[in-house]
């Protein structure tokens, strides 16, 4: 019998986060989902999976930066299976709003807070779980926005707080697989996705930057097909091949 394979995403209640639990159930009989979320009782999505595939997944409490919280939620994991395989620190927020000459800073800091800070909370408190692991893997969702060359610096109005904090996600990152010789660990990209947060930014941008990209004209991928592509990375995904490394959603490695 194949052993379980233990999974945690978090910000999994929609878009990105919600196709990466249904992929990792429907791909693997054998995985076992913690599906992070604000607030669960409210996450009907995640309480239909449930259902669907019972006594597979559980919808856990999981509040990015939440020191408290985080530690709690990994005690609950580690009396249920005493570890975890794989990390994926989806939970995020994104503004495209503010010039740097005008940026709100608490707009800004809220960023750093749930985007950097969160995912470093998060690392801390699953610390010594993905240890107890053989094949321990913690993968950050970022967005190629976080490179130097990103043509949205360029372009895009606003998206300083997204932007300059997915670039620090990826730095940390980097420096926890470093730090960690025993870990497979690196910031993914999941490029262009067909989800609400896409839309609301699109709508947002004053420039027609991301309506000319993905306004309704162009074909944009859905949920589905990359959540499907990003599961196949981090399956496969060794220390020597991908690990400090940027990865995009085709496998690629992205530029810092």
């Amino acid at each position: 019998m194949s052993e379980t394979t233990v999974y945690l995403v978090t910000g999994s209640n929609r878009g990105l986060g919600l196709g990466l639990v249904t992929r990792i159930l429907e791909k693997h009989d054998h995985a076992f989902v913690y599906a992070g979320a604000r607030n669960p009782e409210k996450a009907q999505p995640l309480q239909n999976l449930q259902a669907k595939y019972p006594n597979r997944i559980s919808v856990v409490k999981c509040v990015s930066a939440d020191v408290e919280g985080n530690t709690a939620l990994a005690r609950e994991i580690e009396k249920r299976h005493g570890r975890l395989d794989t990390v994926i620190a989806n939970a995020a927020i994104c503004d495209t709003t503010g010039d740097v000459s005008n940026i709100s800073v608490p707009l800004l800091e809220e960023h750093f807070h749930v985007n950097v800070t969160g995912t470093i909370v998060l690392f801390q408190a699953v610390y010594g779980l993905l240890k107890k692991s053989i094949s321990p893997r913690f993968v950050p969702i970022s967005s190629s926005v976080g490179c130097l060359d990103s043509d949205s610096i360029k372009h895009l109005a606003g998206g300083l707080a997204y932007g300059a904090s997915k670039a620090a996600l990826n730095w940390a990152t980097r420096k926890i697989h470093f730090e960690n010789e025993w870990l497979v660990a690196f910031p993914l990209s999941p490029g262009a996705t067909d989800t609400d947060m896409l839309r609301g930014n699109v709508a947002a941008d004053t420039t027609g930057y991301l309506e000319k990209l993905y306004g309704e004209n162009t074909s944009v991928p859905t949920v589905e097909a990359v959540s499907s592509s990003l599961i196949n990375i981090i399956d496969k995904s060794t220390r020597d091949n991908d690990g400090g490394r940027f990865i995009h959603v085709d496998g690629t490695q992205i530029p810092w």
